[in-house]
């Protein structure tokens, strides 16, 4: 579900800037700055990337109240959707070089998640099926917690945004019935039929 959210934030940013920069590659990539050894790969040089810095339980999550279907006495049970905060880091990985195009890049996002901060199936009916909505919102982070931060993923600062993104998964069951691959090392690793 957490892949489905940043692939899909991707996607929109793409779109986005390739009609605006007329560009014909992707030019979003979900990965942090730095791999776990600290090494930097050079697929996400001349880059903008999309990672989670953070997750949390959103705390807006006490006032949802469920809608029930009543039909013929009888009401349906569904479990409780989860509501996820998350804070998500935009950063223009450019080289010295190309540290003005990274910039304007990063200018135009700022702008697109500015009008469309709020993803919903009436405004987005491509949303994964998983998810209901997300919503954006642009977060101010006091530079020691953001040194803090960079120095954690093993990074030196790079320009970027950073959003808490709270999205609202419908059926938290949905999360258990998604089905892939997951690659680490040489063993892939597949959910267990019951």
């Amino acid at each position: 579900m957490l892949d489905l959210c940043l692939e899909y934030l991707k996607g929109r940013m793409d779109q986005s800037i390739k009609n605006v920069f007329e560009l014909s590659d992707d030019l979003v990539v979900v990965s942090p700055p730095a791999d776990l050894d600290g090494s930097k790969s050079l697929k996400i040089q001349n880059k903008i990337l999309i990672f989670i810095s953070n997750i949390e339980k959103d705390s807006f999550s006490k006032s949802y109240r469920p809608e029930n279907s009543h039909s013929s006495n009888r009401s349906t049970i569904s479990s409780k959707p989860l509501f996820i905060t998350m804070t998500v880091t935009i950063a223009a990985n450019f080289a010295t070089s190309h540290y003005t195009d990274g910039l304007k890049v990063l200018s135009h996002l700022l702008a697109f998640f500015n009008r469309h901060n709020n993803f919903t199936r009436q405004n987005s009916p491509d949303l994964p099926r998983d998810i209901e909505q997300i919503n954006m919102e642009l977060e101010s982070i006091p530079g020691e917690q953001l040194n803090h931060m960079w120095g954690i993923f093993g990074s030196h600062y790079l320009p970027s945004c950073i959003y808490r993104v709270r999205a609202l998964i419908p059926d938290s069951e949905a999360i258990l019935s998604q089905v892939g691959r997951i690659h680490v090392s040489d063993t892939d690793l597949t959910k267990r039929e019951n």
